[in-house]
């Protein structure tokens, strides 16, 4: 893959990913290889020369963080640039690579010794907002802590879920490892194209974990009877939802491209969820 130009994010938060940002861009610019950097990381850097992170625009982004800094990256920015992940956060399970190896797959990228992870996105319709994109999930959750919203949950109009809970959680197969995770959900393979609903503290307790194929079409509404919601979009954005207003979500037309030198999903999971966070 003929690089000409590399976009560098960073978490902004953590002086070690600022630094491992300022090696990485050092590296790229020894071979010859024009760096982008988004407008925090710049500041951070001391460098004049930024772009706005909606606005970057290059062969491939170079993320440096965890999950979160990815996260807010493919929310912001709508292109469909690969992605190749430097972990410098508390879990990375999205991370493909460490600092330590990055000279080395820099060297894969260019050497086209790598395949990319095309993963399905969400799009939430959202009345009086528009429509939202997001990588990981839609959580439509209490408003009002303590008290509990009353929703009803539609695949292609079929009813799969009503009463009262938290909140429910609508996550794509990437973000079965997060949210969805901790409250209960499966781990999916991700060679499964799939969308998976986890209610949050049903008092049906009977109510469960639902899968099914990324084509359908959900649709959440949240009753009269129980307490306003707010959408909660990747973590990253938060909408009101008033009591009477039906959330659409279905597979978005864009989607979210990792970078990846071989097939360890499992050895992720194996290093990456079992340490303390």
């Amino acid at each position: 893959m003929k690089l000409e130009k590399v976009a560098v994010i960073s978490r902004i938060d953590s002086l070690k990913a600022i630094k491992i940002a300022g090696n990485i861009v050092e590296c790229l610019e020894r071979r010859d290889i024009k760096v982008i950097l988004e407008r925090s990381l710049a500041l951070r850097l001391k460098s004049r020369s930024y772009r706005e992170l909606e606005d970057l625009d290059s062969d491939i982004l170079i993320i440096i963080g965890g999950d979160g800094t990815v996260l807010r990256t493919t929310y912001l920015n709508k292109r469909e640039i690969p992605i190749l992940t430097v972990n410098a956060g508390t879990v990375g399970f999205l991370s493909e690579v460490d600092w330590e190896n990055f000279d080395k797959a820099l060297d894969l990228i260019l050497e086209d010794r790598f395949y990319l992870e095309e993963c399905t996105r969400i799009k939430a319709s959202i009345p009086g907002n528009g429509e939202r994109d997001v990588l990981n999930e839609v959580a439509i959750v209490t408003g009002i802590p303590l008290k509990v919203v009353n929703l009803t949950v539609k695949r292609n109009g079929v009813e799969i879920f009503n009463g009262r809970c938290d909140g429910v959680i609508v996550s794509t197969r990437t973000g079965s490892t997060a949210y969805a995770l901790s409250a209960g959900g499966p781990i999916i393979d991700p060679e499964l194209d799939v969308f998976i609903t986890v209610p949050l503290a049903p008092l049906k307790i009977y109510q469960r974990p639902v899968v099914f194929p990324s084509s359908a079409k959900v649709e959440v509404e949240v009753n009269r009877d129980g307490s306003n919601a707010i959408v909660i979009l990747d973590g990253q954005e938060h909408l009101p939802a008033p009591v009477g207003t039906r959330i659409l979500l279905e597979k978005s037309k864009r989607k979210t491209k990792f970078i990846r030198f071989k097939y360890n999903f499992y050895e992720r999971l194996r290093k990456r969820l079992v340490k303390d966070v």
